[in-house]
């Protein structure tokens, strides 16, 4: 485009002041910016967590979160939230902390979308104070929001650096609060609300150990717990999405509820719970949906009394909070997100379970039958060992947890993003990390088995396993890549060999591929594993057939010995092969 005479000049596009802060505010409620508080408060907790273990280069605790503190006092004259979590850096209050959009800077955030303090400090009241002490450096900031919004060109606040009182922590005091927040605030049943839900949406940072007190009433752990030894079993899934997103998935029965074919069903307890039935959705560990049963999150039939006891749970993770699938508000999910489609589908196949398990328990009433519960498992005790002898090391499902990793191979109340393991460091069949993206309902049962069991204390057990493993893990993966025919054609043509006559039509719809004739399919196809693993994942495969020999030997040979290190020299060789089977 030609270039064009004329005098320059510039188009002023800053927004407008109460523009921008009625935007922010408009729809917001008050009990979101009241999360958006503890939200800021949380990160630096674990900010200050994160760098204690990078200081100090120790294992993570298991209640990590132990000694810090958020405490809550609301009135009809305002809010005041006071936290031990670390304090708020001068640099980043310059610079970040208020800056409208500025993603957020914290490893695991929850804080996550740069206009959480804003909104607050705007909803919440016309006057904020805000004191916060690093213990190496402290400031303070005062907020007029009718001065502020007057002044249309000025986007500063005015603060004040001191030196540090030693104390590290934040202080926020909110006054000056609209007539509808004053009456809420001094409110009783609003406060009691407020402590449950602050219960429910912060119940994993609870259980970690973190202390929130609502006016001098310390908050209890509003998570539902999943009942273990019920007739239905806890079912759930780990996997990686690309985005560098951890998927965790777990659900069950209630742990207080009771199908009606149950010895100890009372239908009184079982309707005091309805609201606690359905999916809740977690983003690092904070809950943004609660106990959801809509199509959203793959309820695809109206909510009917099949599904009463249901609790589900999905737990997105990822260094970048900006990955993870909710909303600015932190209020709902982002049906776009990839992981969170990914997780759907799962979700789906998880309900359908449920719901088909339910129909069946009343089957069960209907025809005087009665459901029993699973036997809890047998608590060992330990033995005392010899004043010279070292310690056992523990099996890799007694992994430490905390904020930074999780063993993925039972459910537990706090579930982070798995760090891989090497095969020193664990003692079971498949480490913790292996992702169960693929595994249909078998295969993803035998994998959670195989997180879970001691290979040098069963050793028969797991290399039995290990046989089981591979050999379904096969046939998933042939499936998977659409080469399930090349599979059988090969095979057939080896029992055909092997039998000297060919196979009838009936055989053949019959067929199923052995062992030997999978093995004999695979190493002479190495191409389907991919031209940048094939020499890796070749070389274990061809392992694998060595080891058969030995692995038969557990299933159908009365005198085959084995030794615990002969089954974990076992594992490592085919370790590979297996995770890529899985995994790919």
């Amino acid at each position: 485009m030609a270039k064009r005479e004329g005098k320059e000049f510039l188009v002023d596009t800053r927004p407008n002041k109460r523009l921008v802060v009625d935007g922010l505010t408009r729809d917001l409620s008050t009990e979101a910016c009241i999360f958006d508080l503890i939200d800021n408060s949380v990160d630096a907790a674990r900010e200050t967590i994160l760098k204690r273990l990078g200081e100090n280069g120790v294992e993570e605790p298991t209640r990590p979160f132990s000694g810090f503190s958020i405490k809550l006092t609301l009135s009809g004259s305002g809010l005041i939230v006071e936290d031990n979590c670390g304090g708020i850096p001068v640099a980043q209050l310059k610079a970040l902390v208020l800056r409208f959009g500025q993603p957020s800077q914290h490893i695991l955030g929850i804080g996550a979308f740069g206009v959480g303090l804003n909104r607050a400090l705007f909803k919440l009241g016309k006057i904020s104070s805000l004191k916060t002490d690093t213990g190496a450096e402290r400031a303070e900031l005062l907020l007029d929001v009718n001065q502020y919004i007057k002044d249309d060109k000025n986007w500063n606040l005015p603060a004040l650096e001191f030196p540090t009182s030693g104390k590290a922590g934040t202080t926020i005091e909110i006054s000056s609060p609209t007539e509808e927040i004053s009456l809420s605030f001094s409110s009783a049943g609003f406060i009691d609300e407020i402590r449950k839900a602050i219960g429910q949406r912060y119940g994993r940072f609870i259980g970690l150990g973190l202390v929130v007190e609502v006016n001098g009433e310390v908050v209890r752990n509003g998570e539902i717990q999943i009942r273990e030894n019920g007739p239905f079993p806890i079912e759930y899934k780990f996997f990686k999405a690309d985005c560098g997103v951890s998927v965790f998935i777990e659900c069950g029965q209630h742990i207080l509820h009771r199908f009606s074919a149950e010895q100890d069903y009372d239908l009184t307890r079982n309707s005091s719970l309805t609201n606690e039935f359905g999916w809740s959705i977690l983003c690092n560990d904070r809950a943004i949906v609660l106990f959801d049963r809509s199509s959203k999150t793959g309820w695809d039939t109206k909510f009917h009394t099949e599904f009463y006891g249901f609790v589900g749970r999905v737990n997105f993770q990822c260094d970048d909070p900006s990955m993870l699938p909710w909303n600015t508000a932190k209020t709902d999910v982002d049906l776009n997100n990839k992981p969170y489609q990914s997780a759907l589908r799962a979700m789906r196949e998880f309900t359908e379970k449920w719901r088909s398990f339910a129909n069946r328990a009343k089957t069960v009433k209907r025809t005087g039958g009665q459901l029993s519960s699973i036997p809890p498992a047998p608590v060992q005790q330990a033995q005392p060992a010899p004043a010279s002898a070292a310690p056992k090391p523990q099996p890799a499902t007694a992994a430490r947890q905390g904020t930074v990793s999780k063993p993925v191979g039972k459910p537990c109340p706090a579930q982070k993003p798995t760090i891989k393991e090497d095969h020193n460091q664990f003692r079971t069949i498949l480490p913790n990390d292996v992702d169960e993206k693929y595994c249909p309902e078998k295969l993803l049962t035998l994998v959670h088995e195989a997180k879970r069991l001691d290979l040098p204390s069963l050793s028969y057990s797991g290399l039995a396993l290990i046989r089981i493993l591979y050999e379904s893990s096969v046939i998933t993966y042939c499936i998977r890549h659409n080469i399930i025919n090349e599979l059988n054609n090969h095979s057939i043509a080896q029992r055909e060999k092997g039998i000297r006559r060919p196979l009838t039509k009936e055989e053949k719809n019959l067929f199923v591929a052995k062992m030997e004739e999978m093995n004999s399919f695979l190493s002479n196809n190495s191409a389907i594993w991919g031209a940048t693993k094939v020499i890796y994942i070749k070389q274990s495969q061809k392992r694998m057939v060595e080891h058969m020999p030995i692995l038969n030997g557990v299933m159908h040979n009365p005198f085959q010995l084995i030794n615990r290190l002969e089954a974990m020299q076992i594992r490592d060789d085919v370790l590979p092969v297996l995770r890529h089977l899985i995994e790919q």
